[in-house]
């Protein structure tokens, strides 16, 4: 016990109650501390007069990445062919055949007549029949049941699928998915 230091006393002050043996030090709060304090003070009140006076936003922000996003989404657009590159390519259509009977009869049937999805035969459309409409249904799918294979086959399957779908015998009749005709949930064509 001879090397602990002794206990400060702290000197009763005149206005004060009489406490029940609980001392006090009185050290100084240190340096490293105080300098921590009112640098953050300040850094906060320089920080609230640059963020509401530089015009800087998080809704600006996001507009500006919705902006590029845009621009870098049109750009692909633009990249894309507009008409199919495998028209008439005997080849393209053989191997378009073969990625259509495995992945696309389950929903269209193997003639393309319609059975879940809707017929690629017949006249009606709902979402366009052109090639950039067409490409743009089976790569990025529609509501009610067609999913998005552009993932899955990328750019040049589809087209050569699009090609093969042009060798089906066309029908004038209206299909599965036309405007009152059955046998499709949600009354219209995915593609």
């Amino acid at each position: 016990m001879s090397g602990e230091a002794p206990e400060i006393v702290e000197y009763p002050r005149g206005d004060e109650a009489v406490r029940d043996g609980i001392e006090e030090e009185d050290n100084p709060i240190p340096l490293w501390f105080n300098v921590g304090f009112y640098g953050l003070m300040i850094f906060g009140v320089i920080y609230i007069f640059y963020y509401t006076l530089s015009g800087w936003s998080q809704l600006g922000e996001y507009e500006a990445q919705l902006a590029a996003a845009a621009v870098r989404a049109e750009a692909v657009r633009a990249s894309l062919p507009t008409s199919n590159p495998f028209r008439g390519d005997t080849a393209a259509v053989q191997e378009g055949s073969q990625t259509f009977v495995t992945i696309c009869a389950a929903c269209h049937k193997p003639d393309g007549s319609g059975l879940v999805g809707p017929s690629l035969v017949d006249p009606y459309w709902k979402y366009g029949s052109s090639d950039p409409e067409l490409f743009e249904s089976v790569s990025k799918g529609r509501p009610l049941g067609m999913p998005p294979w552009g993932p899955q086959l990328g750019n040049e399957k589809i087209w050569k699928v699009l090609a093969y779908m042009e060798t089906l015998p066309k029908s004038d009749r209206p299909g599965v998915g036309a405007p009152g005709v059955g046998g499709m949930a949600g009354g219209g064509p995915g593609s």
